[in-house]
């Protein structure tokens, strides 16, 4: 199986283009994340999250990653913090596994 990332429609896609379940520990709530709308989408129909850009660049809805991979996506997150997988920008961002469980 392929997984490598191709150009579509002018944009790199990948693997976490696709459908990925998020769940919301401190809700219980668990969604499915569909490859047309974004974590932040899904996730404010569960609880209320900060957001001012919703394109990744000012930070306001990163959030805490408890489990999963995060495909990051963002320009706000440091190098760092992309290492350390522990944020997710949940505006952009998308998950490389199929769960990706969130401190909400």
């Amino acid at each position: 199986m392929n997984t490598a990332p191709e150009q579509v429609g002018g944009r790199r896609s990948s693997i976490s283009d696709g459908p990925f379940t998020v769940v919301l520990r401190r809700t219980g709530a668990t969604r499915t994340v569909p490859a047309d709308r974004s974590l932040l989408e899904v996730v404010e129909e569960v609880v209320d999250v900060p957001s001012t850009c919703r394109t990744g660049d000012c930070g306001s809805c990163v959030s805490t990653v408890l489990e999963g991979v995060v495909d990051h996506r963002n320009t706000v997150l440091s190098l760092r913090a992309r290492t350390a997988g522990r944020r997710v920008a949940l505006c952009v961002d998308r998950s490389l596994t199929p769960v990706l469980v969130v401190d909400l």
